[in-house]
């Protein structure tokens, strides 16, 4: 656990700085500068681009986390065939994707044609956009194998929203005139840091391109197909459940586009929340392989209840800060997001509980029970589409938050008891439950009360006096003995140079 806790904390710096970064051009900078419109194409390509890619990585990502222990423990790397097994089906996804998306095309013209009219003028800008996220992500894979974790979260989460404020920041200052030419950039963005991890990889001498096969590859390539193709659906299924919101309130809800806008910002607003586990799972997931690998269920036990209780504990008190803060964002953005709110709300529940019952999905997608995990996410998608289709057309993007709030009680609650049924695991205690009534208390608290007239200067006093109890209660009570332990660490260093 200090592995993965060192990686994670130094993804998160990266992580968070470039949330940070994110927060300026998402809240500010497209909102200012950018018609509704424009700013939510951004966001609907993305999405569309983000089911792109997971058909076009064929459940091959999965693959190589889960079967990476057994090629290194039985080849070397000269005979390390998995890196060119998973580019070369990448690679030939992207081609297949780039000669029938003129058969794709006209029918999603057509869905998105009355609402979102901006739309229909870009949609081919979806194919550089998926090939460089498919390449990222194939490279990303093998760069947390590597122990390279920490650089591919600071190319993927700090590098790319850097680039995009130059690009918007070359929007601004007329070096881009024409919006067409700044989406187009906006397309290709995800290459440079694409470019810059093949080189790391290629410098770090661990894989080889090797184009014959293995004696590992032939023993092992019908569990690697069978695995791969279940996820192959599964992945799909996924990021459809992840993504439909913003594609079906651009196609559905009245205000299309621009209501996708409004969602996005409160959808980015709370996915600050993920930050830590997009750190933690980077490193944690090689490590849940390997205890599959070697049968280590106490291990797994370990990992489950600690990464559970970490998240819960990073999650709730950055909700609490967030929901304390909502009156500023609202007022840096203007009247008509003031019925955020109680959409934020929602949308927080959702991710604290998806969180907080820790990496259910991981620990099922790396073990013999996979089937479970692809049956579970085929559930979500089906249930979050039509509550989400039905919910939208009936209150808009309120009723979107309520359908997702719903299909991921339900997804969660599924994997919790299965996991529970089949090995025993589960990763809830008293500690679990004390952060969640200490966060909750602390934040509605705080909410209803004021300390200055001024907002900011009120949200400021509101944000310490959160931060400080909080973390004062998790670190005296050892709530998160992780946590406890990391602050007497820095604690202990501070002293020592101070002496």
């Amino acid at each position: 656990m200090a592995t993965i806790r060192k990686q994670s904390i130094y993804s998160s710096i990266y992580i968070y700085a470039g949330f940070a970064i994110g927060a300026f051009n998402v809240l500010f900078l497209f909102p200012k500068f950018f018609t509704p419109e424009e700013f939510g194409l951004t966001r609907i390509l993305m999405d569309i681009a983000l089911i792109l890619s997971m058909i076009c990585t064929a459940g091959t990502i999965p693959v190589a986390l889960k079967f990476f222990p057994f090629y290194k423990h039985y080849l070397p790397k000269e005979k390390n065939e998995l890196l060119t097994l998973v580019l070369l089906i990448g690679t030939l996804m992207c081609v297949l994707l780039y000669f029938t998306f003129p058969l794709i095309e006209p029918i999603a013209l057509r869905k998105f044609a009355d609402r979102s009219p901006i739309l229909s003028h870009h949609l081919r800008l979806v194919i550089p956009l998926t090939i460089s996220l498919v390449a990222l992500s194939m490279l990303e894979v093998f760069a947390w194998i590597i122990g390279k974790t920490i650089l591919a979260n600071f190319l993927k989460e700090f590098m790319f929203r850097i680039v995009v404020l130059l690009a918007i920041l070359a929007w601004i200052f007329g070096i881009i005139k024409e919006y067409a030419v700044f989406i187009e950039i906006y397309s290709y963005l995800y290459f440079i840091p694409v470019v810059i991890l093949s080189w790391v990889i290629v410098r770090s001498q661990v894989f080889k391109l090797v184009f014959k096969k293995s004696t590992v590859t032939r023993k092992l390539s019908g569990a690697m197909v069978k695995f791969g193709g279940a996820y192959f659906l599964g992945n799909i299924l996924n990021v459809v459940a992840k993504t439909n919101d913003t594609i079906i309130i651009a196609s559905q809800s009245t205000g299309g586009l621009a209501d996708a806008a409004i969602f996005t910002i409160a959808t980015y607003l709370i996915t600050v929340m993920d930050v830590p586990q997009r750190s933690m799972v980077s490193a944690a997931l090689p490590q849940i392989a390997q205890a599959w690998k070697d049968k280590d269920i106490a291990k797994l036990d370990r990992l489950y209840k600690k990464t559970a209780l970490n998240l819960l504990v990073f999650a709730a008190g950055i909700l609490g800060l967030v929901i304390l803060n909502i009156p500023a964002f609202i007022q840096v953005l203007g009247p008509a997001y003031a019925g955020m709110t109680m959409l934020m709300f929602i949308l927080g529940v959702s991710k604290l509980i998806d969180l907080g019952t820790g990496m259910n999905g991981h620990i099922l997608q790396l073990s013999k029970h996979w089937k479970i995990d692809l049956f579970t996410n085929m559930f979500f998608v089906v249930i979050s589409i039509i509550l989400n289709y039905w919910l939208t057309r009936s209150y808009g993007i309120l009723g979107t938050a309520v359908g997702s709030l719903i299909a991921i009680i339900l997804f969660n609650f599924i994997r919790f008891y299965y996991i529970k049924e089949i090995y025993g695991l589960q990763p809830f205690s008293w500690r679990n439950g004390v952060t969640l009534l200490v966060a909750g208390v602390l934040t509605f608290a705080l909410y209803s009360i004021a300390f200055h007239d001024f907002i900011w200067i009120n949200l400021i006093i509101k944000s310490v006096i959160f931060i400080v109890a909080f973390a004062f209660i998790v670190i005296c009570f050892n709530i998160s003995p992780d946590i406890t332990e990391l602050y007497t660490m820095a604690r202990s260093r501070v002293m020592q140079r101070r002496s």
